[in-house]
């Protein structure tokens, strides 16, 4: 069962646990989920430092984080979205997600949320492009990415 609930910030606790997840999968997937400006390994004073991040739960229990990483006038870029790796597989993500895009979507003047992926990161394309997110720009280095984009 899913309870999903998105709450502004990140408590310490949590951002050690998360830190724990990133660090284990190793500097591949910290690159996967979080870009390559915070160098591996991850840990506190690092996502500290980030703005506008959000903790995801479920059910009560910490399992992630998502990030609004930049506002230009009506569209918000959303990133370093990460949910527990034990937990992956099982729809949290995508409820995550789309519990956050609804969020983003409350405030009128917003009209569209882009983010990034990685073109060999197919599970997270499927899940953006299931919530209406599509290609808006390919960017090919250093390696190749999407920059996909959701309109209200």
């Amino acid at each position: 069962m899913t309870d999903i609930r998105i709450e502004k910030g990140i408590k310490k606790d949590n951002a050690l646990l998360l830190c724990e997840w990133s660090n284990e999968q190793g500097e591949a997937f910290q690159e996967q989920w979080a870009g390559s400006k915070i160098p591996y390994p991850l840990d506190y004073g690092k996502i500290k430092e980030l703005e506008y991040v959000f903790s995801i739960f479920n059910q009560g229990e910490f399992i992630g984080m998502i990030q609004e990483v930049r506002i230009d006038k009506d569209n918000i870029h959303i990133g370093r979205f990460i949910i527990n790796p034990r937990k992956t597989g099982s729809g949290l993500g995508t409820e995550a997600l789309k519990r956050f895009v609804d969020l983003i979507f409350e405030n009128d003047s917003i009209k569209s949320i882009t983010l990034t992926v990685f073109a060999f990161n197919q599970n997270a394309k499927r899940i953006y492009e299931k919530l209406g997110f599509e290609i808006n720009e390919v960017i090919e280095t250093p390696r190749l990415k999407y920059k996909m984009k959701k309109h209200r």
